[in-house]
């Protein structure tokens, strides 16, 4: 009989990794993890590198090793400004942002809490059609100027009827 290796742990967590829930993202993935080459060409071209606690790399080499869970749960998944420069830059067409969007859609069907500034901006396209509204902005002078000071025409807010019911569709009857 083979002798069973105890499995593997990560020291400063004790966490096991989840060969179950590594397969499970992986099958919803265009490219596979395991051909990352850990080259970190990703997260040199990431914007929100700053932000995060985990670089792409850093995620990627994670769900290879079976690390999920703690991904799952962690602030970093939601910093990413899925700008999608971590795909063009990689030379094995891993695709983090992919990973990201996985570990997103995995953290919102265990129903874990999202960020609420994602939540007021998806309340806000619901309700006017825009991520962000229309804003004043302070020229050098100091003076603020809207849309009407400089003469552009006024944005209409709200969706269509049938642009309400592809929504809701879309983001499955919120």
């Amino acid at each position: 009989m083979a002798e069973q290796k105890p499995p593997l742990v990560d020291m400063m967590s004790m966490a096991i990794p989840s060969p179950e829930l590594r397969d499970k993202i992986s099958a919803l993935l265009p490219g596979k993890a395991d051909f990352c080459l850990q080259c970190a060409r990703c997260t040199s071209g990431c914007t929100a590198m700053r932000l995060l606690e985990l670089k792409p790399h850093e995620i990627v080499a994670l769900v290879r090793l079976g690390f999920l869970e703690e991904l799952i749960s962690s602030k970093s998944i939601w910093d990413c400004a899925l700008c999608l420069k971590c795909v063009e830059k990689c030379p094995q067409e891993v695709a983090p942002a992919e990973i990201i969007m996985a570990l997103r859609n995995e953290a919102v069907s265990r129903e874990l809490e999202v960020p609420e500034r994602l939540n007021a901006m998806l309340m806000s396209i619901l309700e006017t059609g825009l991520a962000f509204g229309p804003r004043k902005r302070t020229a050098r002078d100091g003076r603020s100027y809207g849309r009407e000071d400089m003469g552009l025409p006024e944005i209409k807010v709200g969706l269509s009827e049938e642009a309400m019911m592809a929504l809701m569709e879309l983001l499955g009857g919120v």
